[in-house]
């Protein structure tokens, strides 16, 4: 079974886009290396990768009964010029619980095996991740 999504991302101005979707909207630089239009969109797609992940973290541990306290991700990607890719993402997972480390490394697994993005996107661009207890 397939899921639809559907975003629209329109002009607003010479410096940002507008993205929305079920009533709510986003705003994003859309000038390039202007740093005070928004988050460009390199930011915006680290910033829907930890999104996701921070999502299937949640819902694996409700799930899995892994009481967590906090959860926070940090993200780097690295780009070349030519052609213009990104040619590497790395990420720290920070998890806040008490839970042994083994559960909460079985719950990092899943949550890397259950993210949309995070499979999606290794197909493509070579991404490292870790996790550490905060």
């Amino acid at each position: 079974m397939l899921q639809a999504y559907s975003v629209e991302v329109r002009r607003q101005d010479a410096q940002r886009a507008v993205a929305e979707t079920r009533g709510f909207s986003l705003v994003l630089g859309a000038r390039r290396a202007d740093m005070e239009a928004g988050f460009n969109p390199v930011e915006t797609l680290l910033a829907a990768l930890g999104s996701c992940l921070l999502t299937g973290i949640q819902f694996v541990a409700e799930s899995s009964k892994v009481p967590l306290e906090g959860a926070r991700v940090v993200l780097e990607a690295y780009r070349e010029d030519k052609p213009p890719r990104i040619v590497r993402i790395g990420f720290v997972m920070y998890l806040e619980s008490p839970a042994p480390v083994e559960r909460l490394e079985r719950l990092y697994e899943l949550t890397l095996k259950n993210s949309t993005l995070f499979q999606s996107l290794k197909a493509a661009i070579p991404i490292t991740g870790r996790w550490e207890r905060t």
